[in-house]
């Protein structure tokens, strides 16, 4: 299985696309998407900025939006929730069965994107996005390697792990999100998301199973 990185030229039929050329300071995080219907989507957005321009109503303005709500305004972010027309890759991804890993950065009309799916898949996508996104590149290419789940944590995986807990990122509620601590420590949200996975495997697969109780078809019946 590859992990794919992608370099993605959106179309400018995308709002996203014409917003993020215009403001191409932006950093702009897809946070996640519904399907509301065959034409229509619900995507949560974030803005990275220290200004506190009327972002929402710019946004609004676009002929592909239909419904902006604010859901938090501060300081340095703004986190959106934009009703909008559907993208053209959905159609392409519904047929390869594939999906893109979010949270996942926008910039000057160019979406980064991370897909997990073995290498002909990838070929194929690839020729399909040259379709909608003329320019659609592969930036690089990881193996997923079972070792890396198993055995002791490695020394970058420790700090890693000790840094989230510092942050309060396992504690619950969550005293920072996945992209507060990503900016944190400088990674990628999806790089983060992935490396805290695999410590989080490595760790339950030391936990002692004796004593867990497993399904009830499977535990003894008591002596009548």
């Amino acid at each position: 299985m590859n992990i794919c990185r992608l370099r993605v030229p959106l179309p400018n039929s995308a709002w996203i696309a014409r917003f993020s050329q215009l403001h191409p300071e932006l950093r702009i995080e897809i946070l996640s998407r519904l399907d509301l219907d065959r034409r229509r989507s619900l995507t949560e957005v974030q803005l990275r900025t220290p200004e506190t321009d009327p972002w929402a109503e710019e946004i609004r303005a676009l002929p592909q939006v239909e419904e902006v709500e604010v859901l938090e305004s501060g300081l340095d972010r703004v986190h959106l929730r934009v009703v909008h027309r559907s993208s053209g890759f959905v159609p392409i991804f519904r047929e390869l069965h594939l999906m893109r890993r979010f949270p996942f950065e926008i910039r000057a009309g160019v979406a980064s994107w991370v897909i997990v799916a073995p290498e002909a898949k990838i070929r194929l996508l690839l020729r399909r996005l040259e379709e909608r996104a003329p320019g659609a590149t592969l930036e690089s290419v990881r193996h997923s390697d079972p070792e890396q789940s198993s055995g002791p944590l490695t020394a970058r995986q420790a700090d890693l792990l000790r840094r989230a807990l510092a942050a309060g990122y396992f504690e619950v509620p969550r005293k920072i999100t996945l992209t507060g601590l990503a900016r944190h420590l400088e990674m990628a949200p999806s790089s983060l998301s992935e490396a805290l996975a695999i410590v989080e495997k490595k760790l339950l697969k030391r936990w002692p199973t004796d004593g867990i109780a497993g399904p009830t078809s499977d535990r003894p019946k008591p002596e009548s």
